[in-house]
């Protein structure tokens, strides 16, 4: 199942995917795991880009974490957002204290530049993250 409302933490860092998964892991007392790329359609140039996603459900299926990549070899996700370079989505039961909490923990990786949680997502962002 999917929920159709979620949260969008942004985070700027210039490390690699692999290592912001394992420091997040470690920072929220995650899971984070390399799951299927998140597929785009380009419906300008017919074609599709992928953009790396890992993956996390809590046991009881209750909140679910996907942290995506928002740049590749070929472009962006959100060209519109070009400072940022990874969006933890959160989907399920996450409450504004618990982001709140998050959003500081994540401040306080080294190599994290800013995170902010997103309070506006525009449709076509929310478009390209429902999966």
């Amino acid at each position: 199942f999917f929920h159709e409302e979620f949260y969008v933490i942004c985070i700027a860092s210039h490390q690699n995917d692999y290592r912001l998964s394992w420091a997040l892991n470690e920072k929220l007392n995650l899971r984070l795991q390399k799951d299927q790329d998140l597929t785009v359609e380009d419906k300008k140039e017919g074609t599709n880009r992928q953009f790396t996603k890992y993956s996390y459900a809590e046991d009881d299926q209750v909140i679910q974490y996907h942290l995506i990549a928002n740049k590749n070899s070929e472009g962006f996700l959100f060209p519109d957002m070009k400072n940022i370079d990874f969006l933890l989505k959160i989907e399920g039961e996450a409450d504004e204290e618990n982001l709140n909490f998050m959003v500081k923990e994540i401040r306080k990786i080294d190599f994290v530049i800013i995170a902010f949680k997103l309070e506006k997502l525009q449709p076509k962002h929310k478009k390209r993250l429902i999966f």
